[in-house]
């Protein structure tokens, strides 16, 4: 898309223009290749974002305090809650034209083990995602919200994928690759179903998979927040 800018919180795309927000943008840089617009920036630091931005049609959101170790519920509470919120504010402010996209977990609203493990590990982090998607809707933005299982790093494509809207609780038999994550992100960002809905990606049966398209176009709006 040219003159065209995807903001990308904390994942990489070359299907658009992307930008992607780094708290070190030499690193980021080095890593990602010239093929991505990196600009400084820090989720905890609601004055970094709006230049950040300018000329952005769709925001991808994946950021989160860092998995696999402890985080503190004062960094969870300013990653996972505040930083979407500035984000939004800031959003808002730059007159987003297009579509806000969310990375969540399933289990949100699901009580289970691994979701006991990682509140945690990272405090209460469920707790601030679920309050979060709250003020996602409310924020007046187009969105999706996209809940997903336990990540892992194999090629997409493998596994047929179920997308549903119930409350999947976050267990190891509900997985999917990044790979495959990264695809509905891209597709989501502009499925007319996929507006102002939340929905929830896992792996299904066998190696057949639909198209995203038809994947999507069962997709059911969320019921508005009360005024």
């Amino acid at each position: 898309m040219p003159s065209r800018h995807q903001l990308g919180l904390g994942f990489r795309y070359t299907h658009y223009e992307v930008r992607v927000l780094a708290r070190d943008p030499a690193k980021a840089s080095a890593e990602l290749g010239a093929a991505f617009e990196v600009v400084a920036g820090d989720l905890t630091k609601a004055d970094t974002l709006p230049p950040a931005l300018r000329n952005v049609d769709h925001i991808i959101f994946t950021a989160g305090a860092p998995s696999g170790r402890y985080a503190p519920e004062s960094l969870v509470k300013a990653t996972d809650y505040e930083g979407v919120i500035d984000t939004l504010a800031a959003a808002q402010s730059a007159g987003l034209g297009d579509r806000f996209v969310y990375l969540n977990t399933v289990g949100i609203k699901t009580p289970s083990l691994a979701a006991f493990l990682i509140n945690l590990l990272k405090r209460n982090t469920f707790v601030w995602r679920r309050r979060v998607e709250d003020k996602i809707r409310s924020s007046g933005l187009d969105y999706t919200i996209i809940r997903v299982g336990f990540l892992l790093d194999r090629p997409g494509g493998e596994h047929a994928v179920n997308v549903s809207q119930g409350a999947l609780p976050l267990a190891p038999g509900n997985r999917i690759t990044r790979a495959d994550v990264a695809e509905a992100f891209v597709e989501a960002m502009q499925h007319p179903s996929a507006s102002r809905a939340t929905f929830e990606i896992v792996w299904g049966e066998g190696p057949q998979r639909n198209s995203w398209s038809a994947l999507l176009e069962k997709i059911q709006p969320d019921r508005r927040p009360p005024a």
